[in-house]
């Protein structure tokens, strides 16, 4: 028969092993995430968008008008999981930025479904928030410097 400390320190291994797997904003990382890329340019524009982590190059894709690539994944066991892309409206433009990683920001703003939905128009990057059903600006396109 277990002693009560024993039975104590069993049910705080098991309260910790719980509470290990909720993230800060309480979304279990054994749910699904989903990333999208949506083209918003003005019409005729095509977006290059090329997204990767240190796990997964998910290739580069030309989306034309109101096109979207998105993507659905689970969050590492050690909640760092990182997404990022680079996007381009043109052969003279473009941004870098990261498009998933672990916050409660990001998370707020991607809704309780967890669909992070990032829209690149002619001033730049957007991010979408969805309980607010605004677009955010997060990053104006650079330029891209050629030598010679």
């Amino acid at each position: 028969m277990n002693s009560p400390s024993v039975n104590m320190k069993l049910l705080l291994i098991f309260v910790l092993a719980i509470s290990f797997f909720v993230t800060p904003n309480n979304c279990n990382i054994l749910n699904s995430y989903h990333v999208h890329v949506v083209n918003e340019l003005s019409p005729g524009k095509v977006l290059f968008v090329h997204c990767k982590s240190s796990d997964n190059d998910l290739g580069g894709h030309n989306l034309g008008d109101g096109q979207e690539f998105s993507w659905s994944f689970y969050m590492n066991f050690i909640k760092t999981t990182l997404f990022w892309c680079r996007m381009a409206p043109d052969d003279q433009s473009f941004a870098d930025l990261k498009v998933f990683w672990n916050s409660n920001s990001l998370f707020y703003k991607c809704g309780h479904e967890q669909e992070c939905i990032w829209i690149a128009k002619d001033d730049g990057v957007y991010l979408r928030n969805i309980p607010m059903n605004v677009d955010e600006f997060q990053r104006s396109w650079g330029t891209i410097r050629h030598n010679g």
